[in-house]
């Protein structure tokens, strides 16, 4: 199998920015780049799933499915046919058709992270949103938010000091100094939070949103995360470009353990 997939990597990569040395129509030329774009997500999976095929792919051939893959990896990763990076794509490849791994749309190991730009207070800012797949009713499903990061979200006080505080004797005088934690300068509140209290930067999110202070201008650089895999993490992106290896394309991918695989979907999925 190895040989075969470094014989399709070669001649794929060497397709990457040139057209065909052989004289066809620009029609036809433009024809081929369409069907070979992997154009929505959607049919990424498809792909991956070995129900469509790259347009390269002879499925007459040994090993097909195997090199339908392959063709799914963005390929200007790859130096050359003998790039070590290549060997450890085969591992992984080899993971999948020796598991079966299939992917579907309701999965619960799939999720989007969405890189946002918008507007806080009339100011430019930045932040991350994760959002996964749930479930509505009977086979309807929908996109949810799961998670927001952000400095933005973090609330850090521009001043700490222990001088800012409720002072101790302060159940004797029903509390009076609670208004002057809101009067003063907003951002210290932080200052008043318990020692081992983590700020729950989604909340955050959603509060800023619902007091219309935050918007959403666009989303750039949209990820799909995907953890199907045993044993991997694997991440697709948007090409765009006019080759035969253009279109939603795994980018990165990466070994992890069961014991991170966990961690990272307990926090996603807000378990404690």
């Amino acid at each position: 199998m190895k040989t075969r997939l470094i014989i399709l990597t070669a001649i794929l990569c060497l397709s990457i920015g040139a057209r065909s040395q052989i004289v066809v129509t620009n029609s036809l030329y433009e024809r081929n780049l369409y069907l070979a774009e992997v154009k929505q997500v959607d049919e990424f999976v498809e792909r991956f799933n070995n129900d469509k095929f790259h347009i390269s792919i002879d499925t007459t051939k040994a090993e097909y499915k195997e090199n339908n893959l392959l063709a799914l990896f963005n390929l200007e990763n790859f130096k050359d046919a003998s790039d070590s990076l290549l060997a450890e794509t085969t591992m992984f490849i080899r993971t999948v058709t020796d598991s079966s791994v299939k992917l579907h749309y309701e999965d619960t190991l799939w999720f989007a992270k969405a890189p946002c730009y918008g507007k806080f207070k009339n100011k430019s800012v930045n932040f991350t949103l994760w959002l996964n797949v749930e479930h509505r009713s009977a086979d309807m499903y929908k996109w949810v938010v799961a998670k927001a990061e952000g400095d933005i979200f973090k609330l850090p006080p521009s001043y700490t000091s222990d001088r800012i505080m409720i002072s101790p004797g302060e159940h004797e005088t029903n509390f009076m100094s609670l208004k002057l934690i809101t009067t003063q300068k907003q951002d210290y509140i932080t200052n008043y939070k318990q020692k081992n209290f983590d700020l729950d930067e989604t909340s955050v999110f959603y509060s800023l949103v619902y007091y219309e202070m935050l918007s959403i201008d666009y989303v750039k650089d949209l990820e799909f995360w995907f953890f199907q895999v045993p044993g991997y993490v694997f991440r697709i992106k948007y090409f765009n470009r006019e080759t035969h290896n253009s279109g939603w394309l795994i980018d990165k991918y990466e070994k992890i353990s069961d014991e991170e695989k966990n961690e990272f979907l307990t926090n996603l999925y807000n378990q404690k």
